[in-house]
Parts: structure tokens; sequence; C-alpha cells
């Protein structure tokens, strides 16, 4: 690799970490707000609400790879722009190709990330945390910590309770037991607490009392105590089955489906657009780079240029996001539309390697952007004109 290649590739690939981490970390910070619910009303602990979490950082930054790449090479080659850097290495006699060779460099780097979290880590990361989700869910012990609402988690055993506190305490506990037909037990404590002890889940009471009626004769005594473990090791939910989504299947998954899956066989067409989504995804960086190019790559004199080359190729960037975004939501009603996703990320590759190739360039922005600061001049300079 030629050293002016080297140099502006490595200062690419050393912005686009840094951006990935702090996007990817921003996103991840709102999505695990989200979880919240997870300690605060399912009474799981900080490490799952973590550990769960985590799960969805390797989809998360196969998302947003593409996204901290673009924002990278803009960074960079305005800065080359600002320090002239681009004007030397063009005087040098390095072509639009030298100038681009970098960036599609860098953009190689981006599209193995991306290659790799869609084929395999993202849809395990989301699985996983799938069934962790599973498993919270159908938990019974769960259903405890639920305030205000008279809970029957089992056949003829009901549980109230007043408030949950932020350490896990449950506060006004009520446990109804009718399980057995001659004997009902009601027990009745201020604070109660859901523990894990040696395999076995308890509901361990303090300050309260037990109800104990025995039927038929409906004798009733009641015991006072200052501390009472409920069992609830039998109620704790048992294996169970997790059904994945298309986004939680690794590509193989999706290319080699179980002939007995009928979820999958209810829902074909959602996988096959899944399936061209991910293979789509790798071709984005070097899209996107070549778009980028058209309006940043070239040596411009004037802020006003760099501004609005930076503007037009974010639009852009957007703009072949939402095409493409938009072909494969359409063809959810139309399956046959979703091969089109190549075809126009290719189209528009295409496109802009013909412009850089053929040293054309796109200067309506640049235009646009001068009427709009001629418009401004005269606003600021003949304002009572602007009023009428």
């Amino acid at each position: 690799m030629p050293l002016i290649n080297w140099y502006m590739c490595r200062r690419i690939l050393t912005l686009f970490p840094a951006g990935l981490f702090i996007l990817t970390a921003i996103i991840w910070s709102t999505q695990a707000l989200q979880r919240l619910d997870l300690v605060t009303a399912k009474g799981q602990t900080f490490a799952v609400f973590f550990e769960l979490t985590l799960l969805a950082v390797p989809f998360l930054a196969t998302l947003l790879a593409p996204i901290a790449f673009v924002i990278a090479m803009v960074a960079v080659y305005d800065s080359l722009n600002r320090d002239s850097e681009l004007v030397v290495i063009g005087a040098a006699g390095a072509g639009r190709l030298r100038l681009l060779a970098p960036a599609l460099y860098a953009a190689a780097v981006c599209a193995a990330l991306v290659a790799v979290g869609v084929v395999y880590l993202a849809p395990v990361g989301l699985a996983k945390a799938r069934v962790m989700l599973t498993e919270v869910r159908a938990d019974v012990v769960t259903s405890i910590v639920q305030p205000g609402r008279f809970i029957e988690i089992e056949d003829g055993l009901t549980v109230h309770i007043r408030d949950r506190l932020a350490d896990g305490t449950l506060e006004g506990l009520l446990l109804d037991d009718r399980r057995r037909e001659d004997l009902h037990m009601t027990y009745l404590a201020e604070t109660g607490r859901v523990v894990e002890a040696e395999d076995n889940t308890l509901l361990v009471m303090t300050n309260g009392s037990v109800q104990r009626m025995e039927r038929p004769s409906g004798e009733l005594s009641v015991v006072a105590f200052d501390a009472y473990a409920f069992d609830l090791t039998d109620l704790t939910s048992g294996p169970t089955t997790t059904t994945f989504r298309p986004s939680e299947r690794t590509l193989l998954e999706l290319l080699t489906p179980d002939p007995d899956d009928t979820y999958r066989a209810e829902r074909e067409a959602r996988f096959e657009i899944e399936l061209h989504d991910r293979l789509s995804q790798p071709l984005a960086p070097f899209v996107y780079a070549l778009v980028v190019f058209l309006f940043v790559g070239d040596p411009r004199m004037h802020r006003q240029s760099r501004l609005a080359g930076i503007f037009a190729a974010g639009l852009a960037v957007a703009a072949v996001r939402g095409a493409t975004y938009g072909t494969l939501l359409a063809a959810e009603s139309s399956p046959g539309l979703a091969p089109l996703v190549y075809v126009f990320l290719l189209a528009v590759g295409g496109g802009a390697l013909y412009l850089i190739v053929t040293d054309r360039t796109i200067t309506l922005h640049e235009r646009a952007a001068a009427h709009l600061v001629k418009l401004a001049a005269r606003l600021v300079a003949h304002p009572g004109k602007a009023a009428a």
C-alpha cells in the first residue's frame, strides 16, 4: 500500500472504532433503560440486567458500524481539506482513484466487521437474550413482585403485596394457600423477600402471622412468627421452549431451515427478507464510501463548499439507507422485491464509481449553499423587505 494511502486509511481506522464505541454506548444506554423493569418490577439482579443488555451490543455494533465509518471518513477527508493536504496530494499528481483507495480499504475493514456480526455474533447475542427473557417471564416467582395486584401463581395459591422496595424487600405481604381441600392457610407478613438457597427458592416472611383453618371442621388457629420460610421451589418454572425470531438466528440457520419448524413455515416471507438484509449489509460500507467521496473527496478551498459537501454526504447516505430499508419493507407484502436491494446498492455504487472514474463532480449542493448564503445576506441587508 502506498504511503499516502496508508496514512489516510490509518486515520480513518483510528476514528472508526472510537466513533463506533461512542455510538454503541449511547444507543446501548437507551436500550438498557427499557430493561430496567427486570430489576424494578421482576425482581432480577443487576447482574442479570447487565448481562441481558450487553448481549445486544454485537447487534448494535453491527448496525451502527457503517454509520461510524461514514462519520470517520467525512471527518478525515474534511480535516485533510482544512489542512490543504488534499490539495497538495492532488497537485502531486494523485488522481481521484488514489484519493478514493484509502476509503475503500477502510470500508473493507468495516464490511468484514459487519459480516462477522450478521453471520454469527449479532444473532447469537439476540438469541441468548431471548432465552434469558423467556426464562425470566416464565418464572412464576417474578409475578410475586407486582405491587397492588392479587396474582394467582398456581391454582389455589394467591399472593398480594402492597409495595416493593428498591432492595427487593416486599412490604404488606399476603399469601393465601387453598391447594388442599382439607386445609386453608393464610399468611400475613409485614415484609418478605424471595431468596435462593441451595437450589431452593424460598419466600422468607418476617413479622407476621399464619391462619390455619381445618376443613370441614372449620377449626381456626392463628400463630404469630418472627420469620417464616415458604418453599416456592416446586412453583419455579422448569425447562422452557424458546421461539427465535428471524433476527435471532444465524446465517447458517437461515440458509438451512428445519423442515419441522412451524414458526418459520408460517413466516417464510419474513425469513427471506431477513436473509437478503443480512447478505446485503456488508455491501453498504463500500457504497457509502463511494457516495461520500463524491461530496467530500475532492479538494475544496472554501469553508462554505466543505460544509455543503458534508451536509450533502449525510443526506445522500441517509437516502441510500432509507431506500434500502423501504425496499425491504415493501418486500413484506411482495417477497419478490427483496432481491432488489442488491440491485439498488450495486446501481448506486456503480453510478458513484462511474462519476469518480470519469472525473465528474456533483455541484448541486454547492450551488444550493451559495444561493442560501446570498439569500441570507439579502435578508440581513434589507430586513424590511423580508418582513414584507
